[in-house]
């Protein structure tokens, strides 16, 4: 029981952090647009850069095949429009649209994920609750 327990505590603690972090993010996006609009010019991205969006957005892909919530899935599909879309830009395609597009998928991504993460702390919170009854009761 104790092991249980302390699983259901490290995936709160993980999709808190999730949480933390795309809100941060969703933030820091707000701000971009605020600074330089949807359809301002952006510094160009290195290849290393470009790589790593194409491999976040694979990752994101296959994590289709872990999450079963229409939610969670269509956020991983969000999220890797948005990665591809800068890795589009990061092989040199520029146009107003894109980089539209660019900041509001990233945003709604990152909206989206932040939902999901406090839909899944409240999940957690549900077991942890059960689970302490369950060994109340035991004991």
């Amino acid at each position: 029981m104790i092991g249980n327990l302390a699983k259901i505590r490290l995936i709160a603690l993980a999709w808190v952090a999730v949480f933390l972090v795309s809100a941060f993010l969703a933030i820091e996006t707000i701000d971009t647009i605020e600074q330089v609009g949807l359809f301002g010019a952006r510094p160009p991205l290195s290849l290393a850069q470009t790589i790593l969006r194409i491999l976040i957005g694979a990752a994101l892909l296959l994590l289709l095949r872990v999450f079963e919530s229409a939610l969670e899935r269509t956020s991983l599909l969000v999220a890797a429009a948005a990665a591809g879309s800068t890795a589009l830009y990061g092989f040199g395609l520029r146009s107003a649209g894109l980089s539209a597009f660019r900041l509001l998928s990233h945003l709604a991504a990152y909206t989206l994920f932040t939902y999901v993460a406090v839909a899944k702390v409240a999940v957690s919170r549900r077991k942890l609750k059960a689970t302490r009854a369950i060994a109340a009761g035991e004991g």
